[in-house]
């Protein structure tokens, strides 16, 4: 082997590494560059390696120029070495690694273990879900869980997670085993006992491989900041205009950060609380409510299957669309008003013009929290339960509640009165049934 190859030979077997075949990778140096011919096809490979894999075709190259490949293959030895970082990238992009890392803060940053048992173990990963390769494998549905810690360390987040852990599929051979995602936002970093107690929990393997496979922690990155942090908090008990306080406003930042963090990365996202159950046969009826209104109102813009700012499906690649609205009037209203607000004027708005809001008849999300993360909160009425009506909810408008006059015989409002067939109609009645 001549010696400007030998020092060679460490960096192309890196390089190569995922891309040859089992029986390539196994075979000792001297054969791997005794054939004249293939040594020049290693040649192609690093170029195309180090210039952003672009193609550069199937040609082959035979003996006169094997003296011109060599020679040209250990001129890209620095630039081998100076690319070990695109290398990296590359064979984290074998292995399923998620885009929004490059999206994150070092300090925000989390651990998880691999979920496949069958493959190599890796460094445990900081993503909060699974980025897909391919729109084959991209998640279909992400569920987004801003949480923040109760009075007395009250544990709603961890009866949450157990709730929807327990209406996921457990059998890997379910159509939506690797379609789901659950990401938890720590909006209070260094400040959220109960947040660090179910993470260490569930990432440790102590909550089971399918808390592991289903659930990414991540801390809130702070990357969106109070726009008007010197305004005076205002009388919550009295305040006709709404106008939200410090820690409302850190809500809508919150979201915002959530919101932008989720954009793109799956075809939809649930806004989700951290003090909400999930109903039996949860994720049947969201994949129900979705091909539904796919079927009967395909330019939807969102779909409400419960109230606040929780239930609420939309497109992912919509998130930064609210999201900049929401940054716009962040010191004007509450979050789940500006919602309301940005869905009510959507006629008036260019890029969502023509797009509607449709409403499930019944609620997926069952309220379990007495305990506010605000200091003060007003006496409410009641919220509705499991499978029972949306289409009297005290807190939301009336595009957001279920129109049960026009629509008496459907189960998605608004409708046109014209079933899309009988296989849509009647199907939820047994969701509310047991587990």
């Amino acid at each position: 082997m001549p010696s400007g190859l030998k020092s060679g030979r460490g960096a192309l077997r890196s390089g190569l590494l995922e891309r040859e075949s089992t029986r390539s990778r196994h075979s000792s140096s001297s054969r791997f560059f005794a054939n004249c011919s293939y040594a020049a096809n290693v040649l192609l490979l690093v170029y195309l390696f180090v210039s952003n894999h672009h193609l550069l075709g199937s040609a082959t190259v035979s003996g006169p120029q094997c003296a011109e490949a060599i020679v040209k293959l250990n001129g890209a030895m620095d630039e081998i070495s100076n690319s070990t970082s695109l290398l990296k990238e590359s064979m984290s992009e074998l292995r399923g690694v998620d885009d929004m890392d490059s999206k994150l803060p070092a300090d925000s940053k989390e651990t998880r273990p691999a979920a496949c048992p069958r493959c190599p173990k890796l460094p445990l990963s900081s993503k909060p879900f699974a980025a897909p390769s391919s729109s084959d494998e991209k998640t279909w549905l992400l569920l987004g869980i801003p949480t923040v810690p109760r009075r007395n360390d009250m544990d709603y987040l961890g009866e949450t997670l157990s709730s929807l852990l327990d209406q996921l599929p457990s059998d890997p051979s379910d159509p939506l085993s690797n379609k789901v995602k659950a990401v938890v936002m720590n909006n209070k970093p260094g400040e959220h006992k109960v947040y660090e107690d179910r993470r260490r929990f569930y990432e440790n393997g102590e909550g089971g491989v399918k808390a592991q496979h289903y659930l990414r922690f991540m801390n809130n990155p702070g990357t969106v900041p109070d726009p008007a942090p010197h305004l005076p908090d205002p009388n919550d008990l009295n305040n006709p205009t709404n106008r939200p306080g410090r820690e409302v406003r850190k809500q809508t930042c919150d979201l915002i950060s959530l919101m932008e963090l989720a954009a793109n990365t799956s075809e939809y996202y649930m806004f989700m609380e951290d003090d909400f159950h999930v109903c039996p046969h949860f994720l049947r009826a969201t994949h129900y409510v979705i091909e539904k209104a796919n079927l009967v109102k395909p330019n939807w813009l969102g779909i409400r299957v419960s109230y606040g700012m929780n239930g609420i499906i939309m497109r992912s690649s919509d998130l930064r669309l609210l999201a900049s609205y929401l940054r716009e009037h962040t010191a004007r209203l509450p979050p789940d008003l500006l919602w309301q607000e940005w869905v009510g004027k959507a006629p008036k708005i260019p890029e969502i013009a023509g797009r509607q809001l449709l409403v499930y008849k019944h609620n997926i999300l069952d309220h379990i929290g007495t305990v506010s993360s605000f200091k003060i909160r007003p006496n409410r009425p009641k919220w509705p339960g499991c499978y029972e009506s949306m289409a009297s909810v005290w807190s939301l408008i009336r595009i957001e509640q279920f129109d049960q006059y026009k629509c008496p015989n459907d189960d998605l409002s608004p409708c046109d009165n014209k079933s899309p067939g009988p296989d849509w109609v009647g199907n939820h009645v047994a969701f509310k049934g047991g587990k």
